[in-house]
């Protein structure tokens, strides 16, 4: 079996499990919840964080998105993946939480010095290696933080689509149903974004532009 056969597999083996224990859930199973909290909770609070740019509200907004995710299961008619209906519940609690920390002027007390090395930007989405050299892990871990912080400078629409494309990996099809917009949009948001994330690297000398 080929590596894309293989990924597929458990692909497909993960969604049917999600599946069941969506199944559970909605029948009552508070451990099916739990499985679901836990299976979910990293990628929905990375989202939050690129967000808002500040864990303890990424935190706060997690815990938000699945207290909602208890009350609203058994609405959930799997006319599309669980995954892409917790995504866009996801996003418009993101969504609520900004618009409410805009008007108090939240963002101009946050530090984009707390915006760094949550996850890997979309130009090193693997971790370092244990093995790598320590100048060598010190190079990866200033470009992932100067990722981080070019990503905290996007508007909502550009954050939203490389967070969910680069880093942690949606289709462009998963991405246009939670956000409720065109796949061509996505596309054309996320080179946009990818843009300037690109033309924050060159500004710090981490990549040549295209005449270096």
């Amino acid at each position: 079996m080929s590596n894309l056969q293989e990924q597929s597999h458990e692909r497909e083996v993960e969604e049917a499990r999600v599946n069941e224990l969506v199944r559970q859930a909605q029948e009552g199973s508070l451990e099916a919840v739990d499985e679901l909290v836990r299976t979910f909770q990293t990628p929905i609070f990375n989202l939050a964080y690129r967000m808002v740019n500040q864990h303890e509200e990424a935190g706060d907004l997690t815990q938000e998105v699945f207290v909602k995710v208890y009350r609203a299961i058994r609405k959930f008619r799997g006319g599309a993946r669980f995954s892409t209906w917790l995504y866009a519940l996801a996003l418009n609690t993101c969504r609520s939480r900004r618009r409410r920390l805009r008007r108090i002027g939240f963002f101009e007390k946050v530090s984009l010095d707390e915006t760094g090395d949550l996850e890997a930007g979309p130009l090193h989405r693997e971790p370092a290696d244990d093995g790598d050299p320590p100048d060598e892990t010190a190079a990866k871990h200033e470009t992932r933080e100067i990722v981080g912080r070019a990503i905290a400078t996007l508007p909502e629409e550009f954050r939203e689509v490389i967070v969910m494309r680069d880093m942690q990996g949606l289709s462009y099809e998963e991405i246009a149903q939670a956000t409720g917009c065109a796949e061509g949009t996505i596309k054309s948001r996320l080179w946009r974004a990818r843009a300037k994330v690109r033309d924050e690297l060159v500004r710090e000398g981490l990549i040549c532009g295209v005449n270096g």
